[in-house]
């Protein structure tokens, strides 16, 4: 279907006109106006057909380009200015109701006059204001009177347009008239001819003595309100109103003093939101969202993170039992709030190359096919906008991550992670660029470039993230950014160490390629080697985050029998599919290497699962394969069940544990369970720990096994590796065997979510991050 552009060229200076004009002209085959506007963008409209027309020709120039677009080529009806202000795209949409055929219509703003003198004038628009125009070709001078005194009288700033033409002489000198009667005649009063482009001329005046001053077609006059006032310099400057607030004072300047800042002040807006995206996944957004929300919680507002869908790996469990994203959990953290379902409503966990099981405000509904997905989403789509409504009706503030790109082309129109979201939140957008890949310029220009014009214009900032080196040798890119794309550049993030958001898919699982081996100085004697199985279908491998935190632990995930060799610890991870892993250990020949492997071996949820005996499946949960034989480390077997268990849990160490962690200087564990099958576990082995509380209801269940030696232990306790205590004390065991050093307890460490902060702060436009936030950072 062809197009129709309707293009507001802004005030004339090509420099002054959106990338979505240009983008528009650029598209279009024929472009259809008037001649004066027409040779203001000569120089872009080389190779095109040109149809051009005079003064008072709008409704002949409207119809022409509907009738050329209706052929089937794309057309830019340009207008001066923004297209929507008294300009060509009323009259358009009116005039294509009556064709036969639906054309499609694209309205593209631009700079307006009246925007345009008002950045010539100063800040002469800052309260309220009205536009009028004193053109009665089009409107009765009696409406247009009846106007002109009701915002007169209402103390609106007053912008007129069209105030003088040749044959039109007396109706400046009425409206004058007419604002004197409710205004001082000290008012300040801009003239602007020509504004930002070739010929401007400014002049400051009153309204007493406006009509001493030239006024033509060309000119647009601004009549201040009774605050208004002209600073030294000569700019129009009406106050926004600051001064009246009780929390701060502001002092209009006097001489040539500048306002002092004193307290920083601020205050949520409607519409309350920011949304991160990114140009791809891994990029960042996570660890953003996640500083951005301490950083608004620190200002004394109450934040909450929000993710509608969540495609991840890794999950984490609200205290009431429901399963969300592990990142929306860290995030809850840095607001200081309890996860909650509606932080992340739709939750997506893959379980096979072509489907996923459907997790909605916490609770499984089905495992769906991507078709089947697809025709669901619609009523996913509602609990987004229910879980989205609570959090914003309980919260100052929410920040939004998406999901992946924002420019999925193939992925648009069934979108619920990101740009739709943003509309339904009213939210504005910062794009997130990982430099760390390479490409970063690519990254946001493509982005944007594949975006449509209203998606483009939700993007109000990019942030360059994980950038490493010195931020002065990206100027020239950025400019080019803002100079082509019209989307500023907040901030350059450098790489931050000090703290790390748990990951949520495979992307970021296999750029950590041989995970923390190299790091630190030391022989691989003075470290301790610990393998995690990289299973097909892993899940929740952030389990194992904070053994990689250790300055003495070199982790790895191994694909092969031979990565096994030199390791002190092997881990089975959690599966989303255990008994497919299972065949995947079996044909890949891991299967023998482990049962061969003298170390030490942990398994969690579906690992611990595999080290058992047998693993049941009689109703079909996870396959067609009703049986299958386990690596036999544990006596344990496991029987798959229709009903998933999600607990947050507290449990204490038994006897069995304490082997598998001796001396550890407290039994107390905290973790989450997240498993669809029951384990019970013969007298060959010993339970691990005994389950007291789930949810917050009290329970007895014991948990885990361990081997008589103690060597290999099972789990289904998430994060266990999390608890310190046990986590040390597991360590520790090795450390003494291998002649390593015992670390040092240290005192309590800084706050990680203030270090983001604060890392954040240092690096972004803050100013400009609060004002997209409609946040007003004011000084008192």
């Amino acid at each position: 279907m062809s197009k129709l552009f309707v293009v507001g060229t802004g005030p004339g200076d090509l420099k002054h006109m959106t990338y979505e004009a240009r983008s528009a002209l650029e598209a279009a085959e024929v472009v259809v106006g008037y001649k004066t506007y027409l040779d203001l963008i000569a120089p872009l409209l080389w190779g095109k057909d040109v149809v051009s027309s005079g003064m008072r020709g709008e409704v002949e120039r409207c119809r022409e380009a509907l009738l050329i677009a209706a052929e089937g080529r794309n057309v830019a009806l340009v207008s001066g200015g923004d297209a929507g202000i008294y300009g060509m795209a009323g009259l358009v949409l009116e005039l294509a109701r009556e064709l036969q055929t639906p054309l499609e219509v694209v309205i593209v703003p631009g700079v307006s006059a009246v925007q345009a003198a008002a950045a010539v004038l100063g800040a002469p628009l800052m309260h309220d204001f009205a536009v009028i125009s004193l053109s009665d070709l089009l409107t009765p001078w009696g409406a247009i009177k009846r106007r002109l005194g009701a915002v007169a009288t209402a103390d609106f700033v007053v912008a007129l347009y069209n105030p003088r033409s040749k044959g039109r002489v007396t109706q400046i000198e009425e409206a004058r008239r007419i604002m004197l009667s409710s205004r001082a005649s000290a008012t300040p009063v801009g003239i602007v001819r020509n504004a930002l482009r070739a010929g401007e001329k400014r002049v400051v005046t009153t309204l007493e003595e406006m009509l001493d001053h030239k006024i033509d077609m060309f000119s647009l006059v601004i009549i201040g309100n009774s605050t208004t006032f002209v600073d030294d310099e000569g700019r129009m400057i009406t106050p926004r109103g600051y001064e009246n607030r009780s929390t701060f004072t502001v002092q209009r300047p006097t001489g040539t003093d500048n306002l002092e800042p004193r307290t920083l002040n601020l205050e949520p807006r409607q519409g309350k939101a920011l949304m991160i995206c990114g140009t791809g996944s891994d990029v960042g957004k996570s660890v953003l969202t996640a500083g951005i929300c301490r950083i608004l919680k620190r200002r004394g507002l109450t934040v909450a993170p929000f993710k509608s869908q969540n495609m991840a790996l890794n999950s984490a469990v609200t205290p009431e039992g429901g399963e969300i994203g592990r990142a929306q959990a860290v995030q809850a953290a840095a607001c200081c709030l309890a996860p909650h379902t509606d932080m992340n409503p739709v939750l997506l966990k893959p379980n096979s190359d072509t489907g996923s099981q459907v997790i909605i405000q916490g609770k499984v509904v089905g495992t769906m096919s991507v078709r089947e997905y697809n025709a669901y989403k619609p009523k996913a789509f509602r609990k987004v906008e229910e879980s989205y409504g609570r959090l914003m009706a309980a919260n100052d503030f929410v920040v939004i991550e998406g999901a992946g790109s924002i420019a999925e082309i193939n992925l648009k129109a069934h979108d619920i992670a990101n740009l739709r979201v943003a509309k339904m939140a009213g939210s504005p957008v910062i794009l997130v660029a990982d430099i760390d890949r390479g490409g970063v310029f690519a990254q946001i220009v493509g982005t944007l470039e594949l975006l449509d014009p209203a998606e483009r214009v939700l993007v109000e900032g990019v942030v360059i993230n994980k950038f490493r080196g010195d931020p002065s040798l990206l100027t020239s890119g950025i400019e080019f950014v803002e100079r082509r794309t019209g989307v500023p550049v907040l901030g350059v993030v450098p790489y931050f160490t000090g703290f790390r958001l748990p990951e949520e898919d495979s992307v970021a699982l296999t750029r950590r390629g041989q995970g923390t081996e190299n790091r630190g100085r030391g022989t691989a004697k003075d470290k301790i080697h610990v393998g995690v199985v990289k299973l097909p279908r892993i899940s929740n491998y952030t389990d194992f985050d904070a053994l990689e935190g250790e300055p003495d632990v070199a982790l790895r995930y191994v694909e092969e029998p031979q990565d096994l060799t030199g390791l002190d610890v092997l881990i089975l991870p959690g599966s989303k599919s255990t008994i497919a892993d299972l065949f995947f250990l079996i044909e890949g020949g891991l299967f023998g290497a482990i049962l061969a492997f003298p170390g030490r071996i942990a398994g969690i949820c579906g690992g611990y699962q595999m080290l058992g005996k047998h693993i049941l499946d009689p109703i079909g949960m996870e396959s067609p394969i009703v049986e299958a034989d386990g690596l036999g480390l544990l006596d344990a077997i496991t029987t798959m069940l229709p009903e998933k268990e999600t607990h947050q849990v507290e449990a204490q160490l038994l006897q069995g544990g304490g082997v598998v962690a001796p001396k550890c200087r407290s039994t107390e564990l905290s973790g989450y369970e997240i498993h669809m099958g029951e384990t019970l576990v013969g007298d060959g082995s010993r339970s691990f720990a005994f389950i007291s509380s789930r949810s917050g209801n009290p329970v007895k269940v014991r948990d885990g096994a361990v081997s008589p030696d103690g060597r290999v232990f099972g789990t289904y306790l998430h994060g266990i590796f999390d608890n310190d205590p046990f986590r040390t004390a597991y360590l520790n065991r090795i450390r003494k065997e291998k002649g390593l050093l015992l670390p040092v307890t240290t005192g309590a460490l800084e706050d990680p979510f203030d270090l983001l902060a604060a890392h954040l702060e240092k690096h972004l436009d803050m100013e400009r991050l609060l004002a997209i936030c409609g946040l007003d950072a004011t000084e008192g």
